[in-house]
């Protein structure tokens, strides 16, 4: 199945549109080595219609510098989100931390994203609502799988050694994969 083609699914099984953005295709995707899953699209993926780490938001900032300083680059990485659909409030400006059931919700939209990357070699959990899915996925894949922080401001601004430890992490990967 394609990328677009599982987005299209999700957007007809939950009767939604543009609250499910699709993939970025200046990344890699299906091609891709690295599949980084975040929690759910925030509002400025929703306006481009994208999860793309060049959406307007401090957020794709933070991500963008750290796969830069880790030396990745776009075409070896796929971006998606454990709760694929917008989750915040309704005038879009603000999302709202996941639940366990919208992570349930989402985590059944894995499998066929991931038997979709035959170059597959590395699922980066960015976040602890993606590392909610870490179970599901060793039961899945073979793949290796691995944590990091998430890139948000909030995250960021709290824990001055995220953004660091994130770059360390995606280096590693990146070596050793």
């Amino acid at each position: 199945m394609s990328f677009d083609s599982l987005v299209m699914e999700i957007r007809t099984a939950l009767k939604l549109n543009s609250e499910v953005p699709g993939f970025d295709p200046k990344n890699g995707n299906e091609r891709a080595k690295f599949l980084f899953l975040l929690e759910a699209p925030g509002p400025k993926a929703v306006e481009s219609g994208l999860i793309s780490f060049d959406n307007q938001d401090p957020t794709a900032r933070n991500f963008r510098e750290q796969l830069a300083a880790a030396g990745i680059s776009r075409e070896e990485i796929a971006i998606w989100n454990i709760v694929p659909w917008y989750i915040g409030n309704e005038g879009g400006t603000a999302i709202r931390p996941a639940t366990g059931q919208d992570v349930r919700d989402g985590i059944e939209f894995l499998a066929p994203l991931i038997s979709s990357m035959p170059h597959l070699r590395c699922i980066i959990l960015v976040g602890g609502a993606a590392r909610q899915a870490h179970l599901f996925l060793s039961r899945t894949t073979d793949v290796r799988i691995v944590c990091c922080h998430h890139p948000s401001a909030r995250v960021v601004n709290i824990n001055p050694t995220a953004a660091n430890e994130n770059i360390e992490i995606f280096r590693f990967v990146k070596t050793t994969t």
